[in-house]
């Protein structure tokens, strides 16, 4: 029994050194979503890294988009007053585009986010956790694209991006503009 109980200590001393507790469970506004991605990594360290408080960065995300898409997001936001949701991503600069190639998050380093064209919306619970769940992202799918119709604006979701793990569900991007003749 010594030997496990050390162990357990000798794990927990050196994930509290690493500032991750001691066991394989999440906790906070990311308690809900996997431990590990698809590549069978430790996924909560990314997300805190990434965004290590999206409910409080939500408005300094929103304000940073393209103003023609943030009033899509509070439009979406207008209409889905039961289902709260916060922008997990939004402009990103070279770096983090960088980041999010390395990671396999982005396929592509000149992304829609690098000009605040394109915005990551991730589902809350109703502690306030991130929740990927795809019946909540078919909501505010639905609400974005009514808010863009509203605006008379066209939208991309990556729910509809195929090839693409299991799609992008929490991505909407402004489609590119069509030039007149």
């Amino acid at each position: 029994m010594l030997p496990i109980s050390l162990l357990l200590t000798s794990l927990a001393l050196a994930c509290a050194a690493h500032g991750q507790s001691g066991t394989p469970s999440a906790d906070g506004v990311y308690a809900r979503i996997p431990i590990r991605d698809e590549f069978g990594r430790d996924q909560i360290p990314m997300f805190r890294s990434w965004n290590p408080n999206p409910v409080g960065n939500h408005d300094a995300n929103l304000r940073a988009l393209d103003p023609i898409l943030a009033n899509i997001v509070r439009g979406a936001q207008a209409g889905l007053p039961n289902l709260r949701f916060v922008i997990g991503s939004g402009r990103r600069d070279r770096d983090q585009q960088g980041r999010a190639v390395a990671w396999g998050w982005s396929r592509t380093k000149s992304s829609s986010h690098r000009s605040g064209r394109a915005v990551d919306l991730w589902p809350l619970d109703g502690e306030g956790r991130v929740v990927f769940d795809p019946t909540l992202q078919g909501q505010i799918a639905a609400a974005m694209r009514k808010a863009a119709s509203d605006t008379g604006v066209r939208l991309r979701w990556g729910g509809h991006f195929g090839r693409y793990k299991d799609n992008d569900r929490s991505h909407f991007e402004l489609a590119a503009r069509r030039h007149r003749r």
